[in-house]
C-alpha cells in the first residue's frame, strides 16, 4: 500500500449505490447468457454490481473521515430511490465495446438531484469532480479481447427491459482492492437514506 512521508496510507475509494443484491434475480438470469454468448470479457460478479456516484481514486486514508461526515449529512436529506435496470449498452458503443453495462432508470429526478448533491459536497471538500454528464449505469463486463457488434446479440437475448422497480435504501463508501483476477470492493461505510417520504 502506498503512503505519504508521515505514514498515512493511501487507499482507492469510491461512492456508489450497491445494486447487485437489489437486482440479483435479473443479473442471475442474464449474466450466464452473456458469458456464454460473448467470449473475451471479464464479467463482474453479480454481488459486486454497483452504480458509481463518484470515484476518488487513491487518497490518504485519513480523508475518509471528512467524506464520511459529509455523506452522512447528505443521506439525511434524501428518501430511498426507486430504480429500474434498463437495456444493455456499452462504451464507447455496442459496435466495438470496451465496457459493457446496463442503464439505470428512475421515474422522477431524485437520482439526479442526489448525485448532484454528492458532487457538490465532494467539490466543497476540495476533491476534483467529474466534468462529463452523469450517465446512470452499472458496469457488468470489461472487454479483454476484440468484441464486435453487440447490437445483434441484444436482439437474441430473451430478457425484458426495463426491469421492475426496486428500492435502493442506502449508498456506500467502498474501498477498491486490485487483484490479477479483477477488482474486489470492500464496504467501508454505509449511508441509509433517512428522509421521510
Amino acid at each position: 500500500m502506498d503512503g505519504d512521508p508521515v505514514g498515512n496510507p493511501s487507499i482507492r475509494v469510491f461512492l456508489a449505490l450497491p445494486l447487485g443484491a437489489l437486482f440479483c434475480d435479473e443479473l442471475d438470469r442474464i449474466l450466464p447468457l452473456l458469458r456464454e454468448a460473448v467470449p473475451g470479457v471479464r464479467w463482474v460478479e453479480p454481488g459486486q454490481v454497483h452504480l458509481t456516484l463518484h470515484f476518488f481514486g487513491s487518497i490518504p486514508a485519513s480523508e475518509t473521515g471528512r467524506i464520511n461526515t459529509s455523506m452522512q449529512n447528505i443521506a439525511l436529506n434524501f428518501s430511498p430511490l426507486s430504480l429500474k435496470m434498463d437495456k444493455l449498452g456499452a462504451f464507447p458503443g455496442l459496435k466495438r465495446p470496451n465496457i459493457i453495462w446496463f442503464g439505470v432508470e428512475e421515474s422522477g429526478k431524485q437520482l439526479l438531484f442526489f448525485q448532484d448533491a454528492v458532487q457538490n459536497e465532494i467539490r466543497r471538500l476540495g476533491f476534483e469532480v467529474e466534468s462529463r454528464p452523469f450517465h446512470p449505469h452499472v458496469t457488468v463486463g470489461r472487454v479483454k479481447k476484440t468484441v464486435r457488434d453487440l447490437d445483434r446479440l441484444t436482439e437474441k437475448i430473451p430478457f425484458r427491459f426495463p426491469t421492475p422497480e426496486k428500492t435502493a435504501d442506502h449508498f456506500v463508501l467502498y474501498q477498491s482492492h486490485c487483484f490479477p483476477e479483477g477488482a474486489r470492493y470492500e464496504v467501508l461505510k454505509t449511508y441509509p437514506f433517512s428522509k421521510k417520504a
